[in-house]
Order: structure tokens, then sequence, then C-alpha cells
């Protein structure tokens, strides 16, 4: 089976371009070696399927659900049929792949990997083709097609039917001897991880994500990313239906969501409204960065993130006086959860609801989510139960009945160093942790003589850092107790101390409006 682009298809636009999906899905053997994309956004124009051949390239094809009596006249540029009574014009196929062609090539071009003269060019030739599901061989023949069409580049109903040779061929040496012999390749290539990472990233942007730039930081944080195989495949395979990701921290969840939200509306016309929601404050501005990067329409016709006590005062309809004690928190859920009691106007208002850091949700958390989630829609939920910072309940996901679980194992956000030095520290068993992350230096220990001495050994720290060219944006001290010995403002004495070394600091934990207000791309 093919690795497709999207992975699941709930609307096609033809019947014919539904059985080409089936056949390249299939016959298309390794999965590892074919990737086939579906209706790409290519420069604003949607070719029906470009199909990456190990052997040949980039194959553009045009599909075309015409049946043989339809046809009156073709022409090496358009055809003319008789559909429902009356006659209409249309492209020739080939020549529409080929402008399809023109369009990949544009696109591909802008970013196309330098050769070491430093001149630009495509790691792999492009070529075009076109599919008729519904015209046999023959009567591609008896129609006169072949006479301004290549038949060579064609692929008829005799190719992709169940007894298709392609099809039976259980090896796919057939498909890949067929597709050698009609589309040769223009030159020899071979196309490497970093190839064919550009390659995704560039036709099918779900898996790419540009991170929100940093002012100051380097240019290797302001890099396009791309997901990983594994986190691909959970982004582009979610559809309808109920979803558990479980992964550490550093694993990718909140792009899997953020690609998930812009995808959604894409695969499936019944979604409309999404709602992305959590329980950090400060997360909040974080996806919503990320969603504006992808140009995902933010607002109540599109995407809205709320962090979940927000939703909770959507849903009474009255402001919230933010408390410490836990309880206070307690009752404000009870309360919403009384509210939702079939008739409110937000259950069932958004079509798709996805949760990040769902470890921190309480069993009650979740029914809310549940309560407003319609029976059709479609519900992912994104957490580390390693991670818990909140909640000192059991997962609160577990009522979600029939749901299926995902786990990622990698993590990067790490340097490999870090992410061992964490799980010595966790006490975890360090085999079962993938170390995907970065090299980096060895993390140091500070021991400091007592309170007073702390705040001046961390602050000599980040101005050291500071000096190094290491943007200021990306240091950031995290604490356990606002109190220590010695220290009855611990986060307040840091600032100072910091600022009186020539950086800037902000506590960005302050207060309620402080976490809704943190920007991370403030250089602080």
């Amino acid at each position: 089976m093919a690795t497709m682009f999207p992975d699941e298809v709930t609307q096609f636009t033809t019947v014919g371009e539904e059985a080409v999906y089936k056949f390249l899905r299939q016959a298309a053997r390794p999965d590892a070696a074919f990737l086939v994309w579906y209706s790409p956004d290519i420069e604003d124009r949607e070719p029906d399927f470009i199909l990456l051949s190990p052997d040949c390239g980039l194959i553009v094809f045009e599909v075309k659900d015409w049946l043989a009596d339809q046809l009156i006249e073709i022409t090496p540029k358009d055809a003319l049929l008789r559909i429902g009574g009356r006659e209409e014009r249309r492209k020739q196929p080939l020549a529409q792949a080929r402008e399809y062609v023109n369009s990949l090539m544009m696109l591909l071009g802008r970013t196309a990997p330098s050769m070491p003269d430093g001149k630009k060019q495509l790691p792999c030739p492009v070529t075009w083709g076109a599919i008729f599901p519904h015209i046999s061989r023959a009567d591609f023949k008896a129609s006169h097609l072949d006479e301004v069409m290549d038949a060579d580049r064609v692929l008829c109903w005799d190719d992709l039917n169940e007894y298709s040779p392609l099809l039976r061929d259980v090896s796919g040496q057939k498909l890949r001897q067929w597709l050698t012999e009609h589309f040769p390749p223009l030159f020899p290539f071979a196309l490497s991880p970093e190839h064919l990472k550009w390659l995704r990233g560039c036709i099918f942007p779900v898996v790419r994500l540009e991170l929100p730039r940093r002012n100051g930081a380097s240019a290797q944080s302001e890099t396009v990313m791309v997901l990983d195989q594994e986190q691909e495949n959970l982004a582009r395979t979610f559809g309808p239906g109920r979803h558990l990701i479980y992964g550490p921290a550093g694993s990718g969840r909140t792009l899997i969501l953020a690609h998930q939200a812009w995808n959604l509306p894409r695969v499936d016309k019944r979604i409309k409204r999404i709602l992305i929601t959590c329980f950090n404050l400060s997360l909040v501005g974080y996806i919503r960065r990320l969603l504006s990067r992808k140009g995902v329409c933010l607002g109540p016709d599109g995407v809205e993130v709320l962090p979940f006590y927000s939703l909770c005062e959507r849903i009474l309809r009255e402001p919230l006086v933010h408390a410490e004690t836990t309880d206070f928190y307690k009752l404000v859920v009870q309360e919403t959860l009384d509210r939702l009691d079939g008739t409110h106007p937000l259950q069932g208002h958004w079509d798709a609801i996805l949760v990040d850091e769902g470890q921190d949700f309480s069993q009650e958390m979740a029914q809310v989510i549940l309560k407003i989630l319609p029976a059709h829609g479609t519900l992912t939920v994104a957490l580390d139960e390693n991670q818990r910072l909140y909640a000192d309940t059991t997962n609160g996901w577990q009522i979600v009945e029939g749901a299926k679980c995902h786990h990622l194992k990698c993590q990067y956000r790490n340097t490999k160093q870090i992410a061992q030095y964490a799980a010595q520290i966790l006490g975890g068993n360090v085999s079962e942790i993938s170390f995907s992350g970065a090299d980096g230096p060895e993390p140091k220990t500070i021991h400091s003589a007592d309170g007073q001495s702390l705040v001046q050994d961390v602050a000599n720290a980040v101005a050291d850092l500071v000096r190094q060219d290491i943007p200021m944006n990306e240091i950031a001290i995290l604490y356990t107790r606002s109190k220590i010995d010695g220290v009855d403002n611990l986060p307040e004495a840091l600032v100072e101390a910091i600022e009186a070394r020539g950086a800037l600091a902000r506590w960005s934990a302050r207060d309620t409006a402080s976490k809704r207000s943190y920007d991370i791309t403030t250089e602080a």
C-alpha cells in the first residue's frame, strides 16, 4: 500500500477519483517507496493526483470520468462532450496535467536544493499522465483518443479493474515496471531522506509548520518544521471519531493538533467550527500563533482557542473571578455541568474539539467537553501522564468510550543530553525513551549556599548567556516555589537581579493577566 496524503478521504469529487485513489493505494508497493497526494493545493490549483515513484520521480495525473460514447471530438488542447443532453467543452486531460506540472515546477523551484555550483535543481524529474477509469483500452483507440493523446501516458479501465495484472501483483513490481517503461526518468536521480522531507513539506503542507518567529532568535530556530513520519501519520489520519494521543514532552503533540485543526475542514466538509482548549493560559497564545502561521481562520466561524475556564465562562455566561483554591474551580466545573442540560446553545456548537495538555483535565472537566461535543463530532485529546502539573486525579479521559489510542515515543524539544538527564531524575526506564533531539552540551548543576546566593547565581548565569549572544527569549527560568529561605518572592527577586545585569526579564506567571498576555516572541 502506498503512503497516501491524506490517508483518509471521506468525500471524493468524482467516482473515478475514488477508484484511482484505491488503485494507487493498493497497487503502488512497497508503501515506503511510493507517495501519493490526492488533490493537493499547488499554486491555488488542485491536480487530481501526484505520484512519487522511486524510479520515475513525480508524475501528475489528471483523472477524467468520461465515457466513450460521450466524446464528440477531441484535440490536443480540449474535448467536446455530450453531458446530460448538452454539449460541453473540457480541457484535454494531458494538456491539463501539463499545466499542473508547470505550477508544480514553480512551487518546487522557489525552495529547490542548491547544487555544488550554487544553482538550484529539482532532485527528481517531474512529468504527467492521464487516467480514464471508465474507458477501456479498446474504446480509447476506437474513439481515436490515441491520435491526439500519447497512449503511453494514459491508464485505462483495463489497468485499474480488480483483474488488472498491475493490481493483482502483490509484489508491486509490475506497476513499477509499467511506470518505468511509460514514464522513463529524464535524468538519473536518487532521493535522500532530506529530499523526501522537502517534497512532503512543499506538496502537502499539512506536514509543514512555520514556528512563531522570535525577535533575535537564531536562524535555526526560525526554520520551517516538518513532522516526522510518526507524527505525520497521526496528523493526516485523524478524521471523524475519538482519539487519544499519548506522548512525552516535546514529542509534537501540540503541532499535531494544529495540523489537525488546519486539515479537518479540508477532508471532511461537515467540519466547519473547531474548538481547541487547554488548561494552561499561556499555551493559548502559542497555539493561536501556530494556527495563524498556517493561515487558519480564527474565530467563531473557524477555529477558536480557549482556556478551559474561559470555556466555562462562555457556558455560564458570566465572568469568573479567578481564585487560588481548588474547591472554587471544582464548583465552577460542577455548575458548568449542571448548565449543560441538553438545551444550551453551545452543546453541539463545535463540529470538532481538540484538547491539549489533557493530563490536567479531571474527569468532570472531561465530561464538560463530552457534553458539548455533538454525537457525530470529532474529539482528539493530547496528553502526557508524566507531566501532570495541576490535577491530582487519574486520567479523566478514561470515560471516553471507543477512543483510539496513539502513542508518540520520540521527543525533539530537548537535546539528547537534557532528555537523558531528565530521565535519570525521574527514575524512569531510560531504554524506553527515544532521544531524538539534537546533540548539545551536558547540563550543569549549580549549588548555592542559600536563597540570596541562589538569586545572584542564577542572574549571573543568565547574564553570561546573554553575553554569548543567546537571545533572551531563548532563556527560561523555572521554579517550583515562589518563596524560599531568605527570599519572600523568588520570581520578583530574580527579575530585579537579572535586569540589574542589563538583561530584560518578565515574570510570565505573575497572575492571570500576565499568563494570558505571555508572548513567546518578545525579546526578554
